[in-house]
């Protein structure tokens, strides 16, 4: 497997690794990475209500009564003190964008940590999720977006590639009612998101720092927004609940997009477009 030293130097595209990122971030060096995107966990009052769901009994004709009841998300909540270590090494390695999606509740302390940090704080994004699960309790609105807290690298001059376009990004959330095993996260970003914020704040060979790569869906839209030339170090530590790792995960599915296939569709053992064309 490749290392990060690889990457860095351009021997290899990737890397993806099982390890906590407060411990991998303070070794790279400064001015690294082009850029840092992540998808770090909720933080702890956004955490406790993101798995709840409504279960029942009977129908319609007998009366139906429902319970909204609370389910692990499967990972632990983000710290304020993980935050701004994260913001504190973002600042140093990056010599470009750093993007955070964020509940709508953390992207102000995302904003706070990089400023003190010293990055280049620009302004807040919004990610509009067409089918969020309404409000189950009945007792007040949904909440039918997350937030993008966009930051750049202190006195470099800003540039990305959709001109005056506005910062909202509307994608539906990732899910698997028709059980195509595409989605193995609990809270995984549906790839279409990632692709779009790829191809509007990078360029192909850029190098993508992602802290909590979870299942991978950022590595993957490296892979294929930079036309197979992108480079991408992912990190996470947690397992999922059968104990496989988030880092296995996320090299299955990258593996899979380099191969021009889906995730499930290499599980099946189907030959990649890419393979064909070299047949």
């Amino acid at each position: 497997m490749s290392t990060i030293g690889d990457v860095l130097s351009g021997r290899a595209r990737w890397v993806v690794l099982e390890a906590d990122c407060s411990e991998v971030l303070p070794v790279l060096p400064d001015e690294s990475v082009g850029h840092l995107i992540q998808d770090p966990p909720y933080g702890e009052h956004v955490h406790m209500l993101q798995r709840r769901l409504k279960v029942g009994s009977g129908g319609k004709e007998t009366g139906a009564t429902h319970t909204v009841v609370s389910a692990p998300l499967g990972f632990e909540h983000l710290t304020s003190g993980l935050r701004a270590a994260v913001a504190k090494e973002a600042a140093r390695v990056t010599r470009r964008w750093i993007i955070t999606k964020s509940d709508m509740e953390g992207v102000h302390h995302w904003k706070m940590d990089l400023q003190d940090a010293g990055a280049r704080w620009l302004r807040f994004g919004v990610w509009w999720k067409g089918n969020a699960q309404p409000q189950l309790t009945g007792d007040r609105p949904g909440q039918g977006v997350e937030g993008i807290a966009i930051a750049h690298a202190a006195g470099q001059r800003c540039r990305w590639n959709s001109g005056g376009k506005h910062w909202r990004w509307m994608h539906p959330v990732a899910t698997d009612r028709n059980r195509t095993g595409e989605r193995v996260h609990t809270t995984q970003t549906p790839l279409s998101l990632w692709l779009e914020i790829v191809e509007d704040f990078t360029d192909p060979g850029d190098l993508v720092l992602d802290p909590f790569c979870g299942s991978g869906s950022l590595g993957q839209a490296c892979v294929r927004r930079g036309r197979r030339y992108s480079r991408y170090i992912g990190m996470d530590n947690g397992k999922d609940e059968n104990g496989k790792t988030w880092a296995e995960w996320a090299r299955e599915g990258i593996e899979a997009e380099l191969r021009g296939l889906t995730r499930a569709a290499a599980r099946a053992g189907q030959i990649g477009l890419f393979e064909r064309a070299a047949q």
